[in-house]
């Protein structure tokens, strides 16, 4: 399974960032990198993504914020600057401009859930696989390959949708997507997936998601990179006709276990959340401990 194309969801309210996303979409909130660039969040995303081999980037965007980030990406410096300021602006400049060529903007008109911002996709993705990526995650790898291509190359070698996972104590698990695994036969880093809960309280994750022969206390949460067939939009338009209210993912990733059958691939690296202000200030700090060539 090699998808040619990636999806990145921004059209969300950033509530918890608010009032700093009022005037800021979340998705343009500055990071610092350590090559000595500030880039957007969404800068960082979809590089990481064209690192990872996709051909097309799609931005999920709303009416508000659509054009704030089209200008970032499309806009060219204005008017004529000179001496070494100038000369630094072009420069930036002409390191940004080639994003916009591999960049698809699809709007999501009304608030609907993450889920429901996937759906507007789904004439783009057609029946062809696809990676979503987190708008509010970026992806910090502990070898020479990105994130990102980790769990693509996983797809192409099992030919199979895969979830990237990472271990996490049971403290955490109640602010994430955990999923339930079941060893592969000489297979360290690689597992078939057997269920998937969203924010699960500790018993329910004890009884049916913990890691086996791991410590108690272990779990894999949903890394933020999600490798999945084209049909899994039947599964969200299926879940979206059942359900009132905000569409969520877990329901259709279930039905996605459940029906198809999936991989988790344990990936080399960390996510930096950029969704609170907590998170967001220990992102920054992070991104100065990181190779420019492994976060995106």
């Amino acid at each position: 399974m090699k998808p040619t194309r990636a999806v990145i969801p921004l059209a969300g309210l950033a509530s918890r960032l608010y009032p700093a996303t009022k005037v800021i979409p979340k998705a343009l909130l500055p990071v610092p990198g350590q090559d000595g660039s500030l880039r957007p969040a969404v800068d960082w995303i979809v590089r990481e993504a064209l690192a990872g081999g996709v051909d097309e980037v799609v931005l999920i965007v709303s009416p508000r914020d659509g054009e704030l980030i089209r200008r970032y990406f499309d806009e060219p410096p204005a008017g004529i600057l000179e001496g070494v300021s100038g000369q630094r602006i072009f420069d930036a400049w002409n390191v940004l401009k080639p994003l916009s060529e591999h960049l698809r903007y699809v709007y999501q008109l009304e608030p609907g859930g993450f889920g429901d911002a996937v759906l507007q996709c789904r004439e783009v993705v057609g029946d062809e696989p696809f990676v979503l990526l987190l708008g509010d995650h970026l992806y910090k790898s502990s070898s020479t390959v990105p994130c990102v291509r980790q769990v693509l190359d996983i797809g192409a070698q099992f030919g199979k949708g895969v979830l990237g996972v990472s271990r996490r104590d049971e403290s955490e698990i109640g602010q994430l997507g955990v999923v339930g695994v079941r060893l592969l036969p000489d297979r360290s880093s690689v597992f078939e997936l057997t269920d998937m809960r969203e924010k699960p309280s500790p018993s329910l994750a004890q009884a049916t998601l913990r890691i086996t022969g791991s410590h108690m206390s272990e779990y894999f949460c949903i890394f933020g990179i999600y490798l999945l067939p084209g049909h899994f939009m039947e599964y969200l338009q299926t879940v979206k006709e059942q359900h009132q209210g905000e569409l969520d993912l877990s329901a259709s990733l279930r039905r996605w276990i459940s029906t198809d059958g999936g991989l988790a691939y344990e990936v080399e690296g960390d996510f930096l959340d950029i969704g609170t202000p907590r998170n967001y200030g220990d992102t920054i700090a992070q991104m100065h401990q990181a190779r420019p060539d492994s976060v995106g």
